[in-house]
């Protein structure tokens, strides 16, 4: 039967004593020696020693450093204890503890790793503070958007981190209410963006805030997408408001008795055809746009010999050019390869340039249209002599509705879409278009890709 570690102690210390009571006896009647029963007594200490050394110092000394090696963090060592005492038990349990432990730890590494990639792959930055408004995690979405290093940031305080103002007050706010808020902010560096920030606080185990996490959304695109849109509306509704009033006006006259004069009522009739066909080409133009806006828009793409369709354009408009005593000469070699695109379009891209130039040059002026290729594309460009575009206009030509001189604009019957149809068709062409003025006129260029088996010579 195996004895516990405490029966096995008394067992120890009654043997030792009845050994020193028989020594005694034996000394007391002379059967031995002092020496002897001394050195009987000796060899006993020592047995007991060696026993309790072996079965008992040994095991927990051995227990008691693998114990402070698990607190180490070593937790792959385990206890090798022979024994069938409690001693043993303590060491079957510390070693189960153990692999409890790497299991466990285990387990939080691969959820760490996991939060780590959803952290990571998040477009939206996060950034997580402690209770003392010091950064303690942040995402790369975040170190992207504001140009700063996670290594650097760790520990400081957020507005040495990020210097907003208005986002520091935000997330000290939530730091004292402990209640989540959520708030639209502006930032100016690195880059000006509007982010919608959601911040909640972080519960400790005793329910009180330990900190603080907040998800910064970029709307950037969103708020400017929605400002064009009641930009778009605003210019739309204006425009059509415009011809139909004066429309309505004429009509009105007309009926409460202008039509009895026949000069006035033609005069007004003329004028009412016009703005009928203003009104007209902007349905057709906001019809080609919102068509062209469309990521669905397939284009069917063919190989188009640039020179026949500038050839075609200049002899569209050479009647109109021929009514201001405007020049239109062409420049485009025989050997302009072809380019991959629809012909419709690149017409009405060519229609839109042309007829601009006309329209805003002068009498006896001059309209060039050239092309030639370069490297892998081919350019087209439409130079005028008309007044040219000051300098703070060029970069928002093609922007829709935007008109440099308005009232010129709607005398020459333009719906200011022209020029957005004409970025939007050479960009699905994936080509690109610019434009440069001076007082001395104005030449838009763009180049479209060659097509396939084509090249430059």
């Amino acid at each position: 039967m195996n004895l516990g570690i405490k029966s096995r102690i008394i067992a120890s210390y009654v043997g030792l004593l009845i050994v020193f009571i028989a020594v005694t006896v034996l000394l007391a009647e002379d059967f031995i020696s002092a020496y002897t029963a001394m050195a009987i007594a000796a060899v006993s200490t020592v047995i007991m020693f060696y026993l309790m050394l072996i079965r008992l110092i040994k095991p927990l000394e051995e227990i008691t450093h693998t114990a402070y090696e698990m607190a180490g963090g070593i937790l792959e060592r385990e206890i090798m204890v022979q024994a069938d005492d409690e001693i043993d038990e303590l060491a079957t349990s510390i070693n189960f503890m153990a692999r409890q432990l790497r299991r466990n730890m285990v387990m939080i590494g691969e959820e760490r790793n996991r939060a780590k990639a959803v952290l990571d792959s998040m477009a939206d930055g996060v950034i997580a503070l402690d209770s003392e408004s010091r950064v303690i995690m942040l995402n790369p979405a975040l170190e992207k958007k504001f140009k700063i290093d996670r290594g650097s940031s760790i520990g400081k305080k957020l507005i040495e981190v990020i210097r907003n103002y208005e986002l520091d007050q935000l997330l000290r706010q939530v730091l004292k209410s402990k209640e989540p808020q959520c708030r639209e902010i502006k930032v100016l560096m690195p880059n000006p963006a509007v982010l919608k920030v959601h911040v909640t606080p972080l519960k400790a185990g005793d329910s009180n805030s330990s900190g603080v996490v907040a998800l910064l959304r970029d709307i950037t695109e969103r708020r400017q997408l929605e400002k064009m849109r009641a930009d778009f509306v605003a210019n739309v509704s204006h425009e059509l408001r415009t011809p139909l009033t004066s429309i309505n006006g004429f009509l009105e006259t007309l009926l409460d008795g202008a039509m009895d004069d026949k000069e006035t009522a033609r005069r007004f009739l003329g004028i009412v055809k016009k703005e009928t066909d203003r009104l007209s080409k902007l349905v057709d133009d906001l019809l080609k746009l919102s068509k062209l806006e469309n990521n669905k828009t397939i284009l069917e793409k063919q190989p188009v010999n640039m020179a026949k369709i500038i050839g075609q354009v200049t002899e569209m408009f050479t009647a109109q050019a021929e009514a201001k005593d405007i020049e239109i000469t062409t420049k485009v070699p025989e050997n302009v390869p072809p380019v991959m695109g629809e012909k419709d379009l690149l017409i009405q891209v060519l229609v839109n340039l042309v007829d601009n130039a006309i329209k805003y040059t002068p009498e006896k002026g001059k309209v060039t249209i050239t092309a030639e290729a370069e490297q892998q594309a081919v350019k087209v460009s439409v130079r005028d002599t008309g007044t040219g575009i000051p300098q703070e206009s060029l970069p928002r030509v093609f922007e829709r509705f935007y008109r440099v001189d308005k009232a010129r604009s709607r005398e020459v019957g333009g719906t200011g879409l022209g020029l957005a149809i004409v970025k939007h068709v050479i960009e699905l062409h994936d080509g690109e278009i610019e434009v440069e003025s001076s007082p001395g006129g104005t030449v838009f260029t763009f180049k479209l890709p060659l097509g396939q088996g084509c090249c430059a010579c």
